[in-house]
């Protein structure tokens, strides 16, 4: 019976989530008027290549390192808690419809477009002592409206079906995004903030396109002698244009009679250093969404020194991911519901997981870890997705400084220390 009752107040908690969902979005949202075109919003950000690039390197790859639960605060006791249900729901699967890769993709995507990511915890009983009694769901962002409460807790203001809804802090989960005003409820669209400079760049790719699907070759003024009734007129400009216009009639040559004359204004797409321009865009756009390892928009410039693919990418974990997996764990380790404060658990992104140099430099960091005596051969192996050794469970005992292995008949398949490739460890 007992089951039965936390099985539907669960799916009553979902039912509820997904009412908002189909609901009719609210007046608020990201985005802006700006004087270089009508509106700059998400869906037209996000047509802009450099753009959805750098919204999809951020978003992927936070879907791609590993979000662990660690157990004790103490660095000398840390060890990964699998066996807790937070690791179930955090590092496994959020919900039983989505995999974390996604859940968490889509976090950063709301993050980077509207500057919040809203989650909404469905609650079948609390305290939550399982991964079964709750289920995190995203929230559309530009359907919720935070701000400060009584005792100052946060209010979320919900557009659900025509109306508004207010819930708190014990229904929906939020993180937070950077923000002009310190100490504000919500943070800051980096698309509205920065609506002039997209408008500017909406505005060139408007005209780029257009250049192309409309543009007479090459364009100008027909000059006519005597007077032209506004009726020929119009007949003569409608006839250059088909004959003229469009991409299936480009560098086709115009002949003009009854002493007429063409007269080119325009500018070329080289005149107007088009390419320049969207050089410089890329490189815009990667300082509005804060990439500063711009190399992996394809940003190089002539004359830059190119960095190698490591350097790319750790300069990217650290400066440009670094503070954005901060965020996120900060914020679920908030939350009383997931992180009781009885319980020494934190959550923790495992970048390790995806900086992986070389085959070459690995092994030789591994073989320094080793004789070092910070790493067990069993750590090693784990980090190379390798099965747990028997005989890898103990630091090496050599000294600091590197002297030699000695040499040992090591058993069938192993070294003696579970490590492929290294010789047992000395006895101390």
């Amino acid at each position: 019976m007992r089951k039965r009752e936390l099985e539907r107040r669960l799916v009553a908690a979902e039912e509820r989530f997904y009412d908002w969902q189909n609901s009719a979005p609210p007046p608020w949202g990201a985005g802006g008027f700006s004087i270089a075109t009508p509106y700059a919003s998400i869906p037209s950000t996000v047509g802009l290549p450099a753009a959805a690039a750098a919204i999809r390197l951020l978003s992927e790859s936070t879907g791609m390192i590993p979000l662990k639960v660690i157990r004790g605060s103490d660095p000398a006791s840390r060890v990964p808690a699998r066996d807790s249900w937070q690791w179930q729901r955090l590092h496994d699967a959020p919900n039983d419809g989505e995999s974390a890769f996604d859940f968490w993709q889509d976090t950063e995507t709301a993050l980077e477009t509207s500057g919040n990511s809203y989650l909404w915890k469905a609650i079948s009983r609390r305290p939550v002592r399982s991964a079964e009694d709750i289920q995190l769901f995203q929230m559309d962002p530009t359907t919720v409206k935070v701000k400060w409460g009584d005792g100052h807790k946060k209010v979320f203001e919900v557009w659900a079906n025509g109306e508004k809804k207010e819930y708190g802090t014990d229904q929906i989960l939020h993180i937070r995004g950077w923000t002009l005003s310190v100490g504000s409820a919500a943070g800051v669209s980096p698309i509205t903030l920065h609506r002039e400079a997209l408008g500017k760049y909406l505005a060139t790719e408007e005209f780029e396109s257009r250049f192309f699907t409309n543009s007479a070759k090459p364009p100008g003024v027909i000059q006519v002698p005597g007077d032209l009734k506004t009726g020929e007129a119009d007949e003569l400009r409608q006839l250059w244009y088909e004959r003229y216009g469009g991409l299936s009639n480009a560098h086709t040559p115009a002949i003009l009679k009854n002493g007429a004359t063409w007269q080119s204004i325009g500018l070329s797409l080289q005149d107007a250093q088009f390419i320049e321009q969207k050089r410089y865009g890329t490189e815009d756009i990667a300082r509005i969404f804060r990439i500063s390892a711009i190399g992996l928009l394809g940003a190089y410039t002539q004359g830059m020194r190119l960095p190698t693919v490591d350097e790319d990418f750790h300069l990217f974990l650290e400066a440009d991911m670094g503070p954005r997996m901060r965020r996120i764990e900060s914020a679920l380790r908030a939350d009383p519901d997931l992180f009781p404060p009885t319980e020494d658990l934190f959550p923790e992104f495992y970048a390790d997981a995806v900086l992986r140099p070389n085959v070459q430099a690995r092994y030789a960091a591994y073989k320094d870890a080793a004789q070092g005596g910070w790493l067990t051969g069993n750590e090693i192996r784990e980090k190379e997705n390798l099965p747990p050794h028997p005989d890898g469970t103990s630091l090496q005992q050599t000294p600091v400084g590197g002297a030699p292995n000695q040499s040992v008949t090591p058993s069938a398949g192993s070294n003696g220390s579970g490590m492929p490739g290294q010789m047992a460890p000395m006895d101390s």
